[in-house]
Formats: C-alpha cells, sequence, structure tokens
C-alpha cells in the first residue's frame, strides 16, 4: 500500500479545493494504476500451472491521502494459493507450526522428490527466477510433518516496481486537480 499525502499546492484562486483533487486522484488510480498494478500481478501468475488467481484492485481516498489494495479474484482454490505463496504456511505462517500431510487414500502411500526449486521467485526489472524442477531421491512415507511454504515477497515487489510510475501519476492528477479547481 502506497500512501500519498496532501502538500501546499498554491493555486490562482488562494485556497485548494480538496475535493476537486481527490475527485482526480481516484479517477486517475481508477483508470491508470489500478490497471496497470494488475497487470504487475498478472505477470507473476502467468508462469503457474493449474489454476491461477485473478485480480481486482480497490481504491480509497480520504483527507489523509490515498490508497490502492489488489486483492486475488477467482476460485477459492486460486486465492488460497495466492495467499499461501505470499503470507507462507507452516512455519512461516500465521500458526507458526508444522502441518501433517497424509495421504487421500487410507493405508495409501505419500511419494515425492526430496528436492524442489521453485519457479516463480521474483528478481529484477520485472524478471522471475527459478526453474520450477523437482529433483532428488523419491521419499515413500505414510505422514510428513511439512515445515510450511517460505512466503514470496510478491506484494513488496510490485510495489517496488510500481512506485515510481504510481508516485508520477499522483503528482499529474494532484496537479491536474489544482488547474480544475
Amino acid at each position: 500500500m502506497a500512501e500519498i499525502y496532501f502538500r501546499t499546492i498554491r493555486s490562482r484562486k488562494g485556497h485548494p479545493n480538496w475535493a476537486g483533487i481527490a475527485k482526480e486522484m481516484r479517477t486517475t488510480a481508477e483508470h491508470e494504476t489500478i490497471p496497470m498494478l494488475e497487470e504487475y500481478h498478472k505477470r507473476i501468475v502467468t508462469p503457474w500451472s493449474g489454476e491461477k488467481p485473478g485480480f481486482k484492485g480497490y481504491v480509497y481516498v480520504s483527507r489523509l491521502g490515498l490508497a490502492i489494495r489488489v486483492r486475488a479474484t477467482g476460485s477459492q482454490h486460486a486465492r488460497d494459493k495466492w495467499k499461501w505463496l505470499t503470507e507462507g504456511t507452516g512455519l512461516y505462517g500465521p500458526k507458526h507450526k508444522k502441518y501433517p500431510i497424509r495421504p487421500k487414500k487410507p493405508g495409501g502411500v505419500l511419494a515425492f522428490p526430496s528436492l524442489y526449486k521453485p519457479r516463480t521467485k521474483p528478481g529484477k526489472g520485472g524478471q522471475y527466477k527459478g526453474p520450477g524442477k523437482s529433483s532428488g531421491p523419491t521419499v515413500f512415507t505414510e505422514e510428513v510433518m511439512h515445515p510450511g511454504i517460505e512466503p514470496r515477497p510478491f506484494p513488496e515487489v510490485i510495489a517496488r516496481w510500481a512506485r515510481p510510475k504510481f508516485v508520477k501519476q499522483m503528482e499529474n492528477a494532484c496537479k491536474r486537480g489544482a488547474r480544475r479547481a
């Protein structure tokens, strides 16, 4: 979340029309900033296999500033997948403890490769690094106490990518709002 605080803006009329400036900021956020942020989110999930979440942005404007939130949409599983990857699970998530994984069928066995490298680790300049490959010897077991998934800093990376454009868009919106008021 990024906030922009109103500062003194000189106007020919003496006092700026805060309502006009807030309206212009909201319009700019809805038509320029939100589509940009939704696109950044979509870039991250593009290489994922299976169900992918969609994204929807919301604008909140108050006297103190402007906030934009982007939420995952789509099926519950797709939204959960985004939440698990961005917030973490197990030791890294809100509960801070390991969780058991058992076979779906009673008396069954779990079989999985012992090593995994994720596909979507954010890198510099909008690139995503990681092979998304499993390796190592196959492990067979009846139950695993999974330590969890480390959170991947997608929201922080998106905020870093978007900040320069966002600031420029909001500065221009403030200037337009002050001129029109």
